[in-house]
């Protein structure tokens, strides 16, 4: 299978990372693949592709949230910055 981020460029399309997050430029991209990219499972996914250290900051972001009782941005700012420090 095609990875996703090469399925947008071929439309045009642009996925930009944010730190942890991830924006689409849509290009040519017809509605009925934004709704499929809008699918939880294939945003992670796509995250994934583009960031292979999401799953790091995800586990570390949920033992900060739920082992250290920080609200979930705190955790992942938090995160992000020892996950971007190894």
């Amino acid at each position: 299978m095609t990875p996703i981020l090469d399925r947008i460029r071929a439309h045009g399309g642009e996925v930009i990372r944010d730190e942890w997050r991830i924006r689409l430029r849509r290009g040519r991209l017809p509605a009925p693949a934004i709704a499929w990219l809008r699918q939880p499972h294939i945003q992670t996914a796509l995250l994934l592709e583009v960031w292979p250290e999401a799953d790091a900051l995800e586990e570390r972001a949920a033992i900060r949230e739920y082992c250290g009782g920080q609200d979930r941005a705190a955790a992942e700012r938090a995160a992000y910055g020892e996950v971007t420090a190894c």
